[in-house]
């Protein structure tokens, strides 16, 4: 994995998940001084636009690193991290999906079942991330000294 992927990887996941958590605790922790209002924090809009904004960076980072790392690994059978490697896959695209349906669905109770799933999702893949062991970017073929520039 080349050092700007490995960058854009974590860069990506780390503003997905604050900006997240952050919407998430606007929106269920904290209470609204209106009534009528939805919005429990005057940032809460602001941080869901965020949120929405930086989720296809993530996405688009975790191909990146998919291609260029996960494959590799498996197919070298090294055991290091692939439970936790496994686990973040596996949730992804249901994370990916109900997050884009929160959008889209209309009732109430769709749009209810949609977010607490995204939530559940998105909390067990930050702590697969968390786990995940981390790696060094490594130097790719013919000079190429891991930051995509050659040595």
């Amino acid at each position: 994995m080349k050092r700007w992927e490995a960058w854009w990887n974590h860069a990506a996941l780390t503003a997905v998940s604050l900006t997240g958590l952050v919407y998430g605790i606007f929106k269920y922790l904290v209470p609204s001084a209106d009534p009528d209002s939805r919005v429990g924090h005057p940032w809460q809009p602001a941080v869901m636009k965020a949120h929405i904004l930086v989720a296809p960076l993530a996405l688009f980072a975790v191909g990146l690193i998919f291609r260029r790392h996960a494959l590799a690994r498996i197919r070298s059978g090294e055991p290091n991290g692939r439970r936790t490697g496994t686990v973040m896959f596996w949730l992804l695209l249901p994370m990916a999906l109900t997050g884009y349906l929160i959008q889209v669905f209309v009732e109430t109770a769709a749009v209810r079942a949609a977010a607490l799933s995204h939530l559940g999702l998105g909390l067990a893949f930050l702590l697969g991330y968390a786990f995940h062991p981390k790696r060094h970017a490594t130097p790719g073929p013919a000079g190429d000294n891991g930051n995509g520039e050659g040595g």
